[in-house]
């Protein structure tokens, strides 16, 4: 049997939730059924918020081929700060003598070749998905290429890009892949008329690991792992340390994630609330199980989207048994089963006393990370979740 051809556009593979979500995919699907292969659509280490594209060798690994959006366009059309400096030097001449008009011309003329090529390699493929709302977009209106019955997995919300689907006709047939139930991906779906949606979880390789306990703390140590983004608010959070640490806490909140503090105005927002001096920014960290074995945390907080861990991180430290509490950003009123294991909160009052019970008995944190590990392993591991895109890819 001929294997199906698999095509994931993709705007990068650097190590984050989206990026990982590709990466969990492409590692389950079957080899013997599926042969994948990428389009990246920006140049490589383009995003300077990132040392690294990540998942980029861990990809070529699994015998994955990986095409550049940028090799598509004819040399002479490349940019380079010396072609940039003569263009900007002749451009008024071009006006003056009316050649304006040829070279944009020429530059229509060399754009509908590039799509044409580009069409020709993705209609090669039986399968093209995108990782993400924003690929989509840009491919079809930036870059105007039109790509027929793709599959685009949603991978932010709309509490964070408030004009994520402006691009989008909303008349137009559609097929979307969420890792949030269906109730709340239809909440910023409103307004599509004609669409498929397919639920498909962040699940991932679930290998669960042990901590050891460091007892006798005189600073109680409280972990959020995140990316330092408008996106990833963490108002919440500070508001419900300040308030524990005024119930007489001791504690201390340690922040990792890539991006800047200062430049976000962070640094400025704990000084204002006097807590600067009890929250560290510490960067990204590739490993968030080594990160837990050296600094073994009391507690993590974390994201949540009507109920839902918000990453793969809640996921990857579930597999610690550290306990974790939520701050819900996307609640839609909707119960769910998984609220009684990950606690999830939308009101600060409620947040802070439901912490500050667990600081002061240990063996409720423990009783609690442990019931997270063992509904994590039962509810998110890949191998029992990837039928569901096979079944739709058949």
């Amino acid at each position: 049997m001929d294997k199906k051809k698999f095509l994931w556009v993709v705007f990068d593979f650097v190590q984050a939730g989206g990026q990982r979500y590709v990466y969990e995919i492409t590692k389950a699907l079957s080899k013997e059924e599926y042969e994948i292969s990428f389009l990246k659509v920006t140049p490589m280490n383009s995003d300077k918020n990132w040392s690294n594209e990540y998942y980029y060798q861990p990809t070529l690994n699994l015998n994955c081929e990986v095409y550049f959006l940028e090799d598509f366009f004819p040399k002479s059309n490349r940019k380079s700060k010396k072609r940039t400096f003569w263009v900007r030097g002749l451009r008024f001449f071009f006006k003056k003598f009316g050649v304006d008009n040829l070279l944009k011309r020429d530059r229509e003329i060399n754009l509908q070749h590039r799509n044409k090529k580009i069409d020709q390699f993705i209609s090669q493929f039986d399968l093209v998905n995108f990782s993400g709302v924003s690929v989509y977009n840009y491919v079809s209106n930036i870059e105007k290429i039109n790509v027929r019955n793709a599959y685009i997995h949603i991978l932010s919300f709309g509490f964070q890009h408030k004009n994520m689907y402006d691009g989008y006709n909303k008349t137009q047939y559609y097929n979307f892949i969420t890792p949030v139930t269906p109730d709340a991906a239809k909440k910023d779906l409103k307004g599509f008329i004609n669409y498929d949606l397919t639920y498909f979880p962040l699940c991932f390789e679930t290998e669960p690991y042990d901590i050891l306990t460091r007892e006798g703390r005189d600073v109680f140590e409280i972990a959020i792992f995140t990316r330092l983004s408008s996106m990833k608010p963490l108002d919440p959070f500070f508001y419900a340390f300040k308030l524990l640490l005024e119930k007489g806490i001791k504690a201390k909140l340690n922040i990792y994630g890539s991006g800047d503090p200062d430049a976000l105005g962070l640094l400025k927002q704990l000084d204002y609330m006097y807590i600067r001096s009890n929250v560290i920014f510490h960067g990204h960290v590739e490993s968030i199980e080594n990160t837990l074995k050296d600094t073994i945390p009391d507690l993590i907080w974390y994201q949540s989207a009507n109920k839902e861990p918000g990453g793969y991180a809640a996921m990857e430290i579930a597999m610690s048994g550290i306990p974790q509490t939520f701050w819900d950003f996307m609640d839609i009123g909707e119960s769910r089963p998984i609220e009684k294991t990950f606690p999830s909160f939308t009101n600060i009052s409620s947040f802070v006393e439901f912490n500050y019970a667990l600081i002061l008995s240990p063996p409720k944190r423990k009783e609690l990370g442990i019931m997270q590990r063992e509904y994590v392993l039962k509810h998110y591991s890949i191998k029992d979740h990837i039928h569901i895109l096979e079944d739709i890819f058949t």
